[in-house]
């Protein structure tokens, strides 16, 4: 039986979404010691699409869903962002990884 939070939310159903991801930010912290005002968000485009890809849920982070791309499409297997397709205007983004980190431990690639 499914118990507890789900492995992927529905982003846009929240009626104040930043008040999710706050206390995302917020459970890690207390999980692993960190400073609460050091921490921020990283996010990942996933190749899922259905919630039966996802096997399990993430310890620290979660996935999201409901989120869409306007004039843009998401190319899943190139991992980022192309032209729409012809008469394509609203694109579905994949799930959407989002995990709580130190700032002063997050690389960003060039």
């Amino acid at each position: 039986p499914n118990i507890g939070e789900p492995a992927v939310f529905w982003l846009s159903g929240f009626h104040i979404p930043e008040s999710f991801l706050s206390a995302l930010v917020q459970a890690s912290c207390r999980r692993r010691g960190w400073a609460l005002d050091k921490s921020t968000l990283y996010t990942k485009a996933t190749k899922f699409a259905d919630r039966s890809e996802v096997k399990e849920k993430l310890l620290d982070g979660t996935y999201v869903e409901g989120l869409y791309l306007e004039g843009a499409r998401w190319d899943v297997e190139a991992g980022a962002l192309a032209r729409q397709l012809p008469k394509q205007l609203i694109q579905q983004m994949p799930f959407i990884e989002i995990i709580p980190v130190e700032a002063n431990r997050l690389k960003l690639r060039d």
